[in-house]
């Protein structure tokens, strides 16, 4: 039975955390190591919390590293204990108690494979619709579309592993040897598209990547303020720029801009609904990302306006 190694990274979600080993502990594959990274909280875990982080292995950064520095943080830990497969899961997704299991599965019947991951759905929603089903990646110009986004659940039949040019960091299993092929996630996005850019590595690397339909996730997102955080708007944006430059996607950055634009005139638009006095200050954010992301500046700011 092939080893996984799981890390669960937490920031400031002990709750979501608490919940999400919960569920991995109902996995039927029985042969996995948790860890939990936590990410430079300044909340501390309640009792309830502190009884579900029994038997893991606990890290703290002492600091914000952004979602690849802290989920490298946890790999590192099942990389030195040699384990085949590592494991990345958000706090805020819970597996099905098969859904290692199935995706282990499809590791065996599929060794070319470096990269799977499950079919992802909203949890909670009435009727249950698809938050990730795999994804595409427009090679000239570096635009994502997941497919099947926002789709009824029960009209998708198709339970088979297919190619996928990306799996959602949200939930990812990937094979030792493609960290030896490619590195570690990388870090210098701190947030958004670093599991992009290190699938697309993976399959210039030779690996293929896939969506196992028949395993599932529950993904469980808070509900998102009326406004966008400073933070959201400046890292995808940025986040963007820095895939297209990483990768040099035949468009190039020009490119990347031009498909930015739909999102960026949305967010204006509700932005001047709801508060036009923000507006300013979001129009410094996309300056600022724009800025930052066509000369490669990566890392966390903690400067941003808000």
């Amino acid at each position: 039975m092939l080893s996984v190694s799981t890390t669960v990274l937490n920031y400031e979600a002990w709750h979501d955390t608490a919940e999400c080993l919960r569920a991995l502990r109902a996995s039927t594959h029985r042969r996995q190591w948790l860890t939990v990274v936590d990410n430079g909280s300044t909340n501390e875990p309640t009792e309830e919390v502190l009884a579900q982080l029994v038997g893991t292995t606990f890290v703290q950064t002492g600091e914000n590293l952004g979602y690849a520095g802290g989920n490298n943080a946890g790999i590192r830990v099942g990389l030195e204990r040699g384990a085949d497969l590592l494991l990345v899961v958000n706090p805020d997704l819970r597996v099905e108690p098969n859904t290692i299991a199935k995706l282990v599965d499809a590791m065996i019947v599929h060794p070319e494979a470096g990269i799977v991951g499950p079919r992802i759905l909203n949890g909670g929603s009435h009727p249950v619709t698809v938050w990730f089903n795999g994804a595409d990646v427009d090679r000239s110009t570096g635009a994502t579309r997941v497919r099947d986004l926002g789709a009824q659940a029960d009209t998708l039949m198709d339970e088979e592993t297919v190619s996928t040019d990306y799996v959602t960091g949200a939930c990812m299993l990937v094979r030792r040897e493609v960290f030896d092929d490619v590195g570690l996630l990388p870090e210098e996005y701190f947030l958004y598209f670093e599991e992009t850019e290190f699938n697309l590595l993976a399959r210039r690397a030779g690996w293929t990547t896939l969506l196992v339909g028949s395993a599932r996730g529950h993904h469980y997102k808070n509900a998102a303020g009326r406004l966008p955080s400073s933070g959201y708007i400046y890292y995808f944006v940025r986040g963007r720029l820095l895939l297209s430059a990483a990768l040099e996607f035949d468009g190039g950055v020009e490119a990347a801009l031009d498909d930015l634009q739909p999102f960026l005139d949305g967010w204006r638009r509700r932005i001047r609904d709801i508060d036009a006095e923000w507006l300013e200050t979001y129009e410094e954010l996309v300056d600022l990302a724009i800025h930052d992301g066509t000369r490669r500046q990566g890392g966390r700011r903690d400067d941003l306006p808000r």
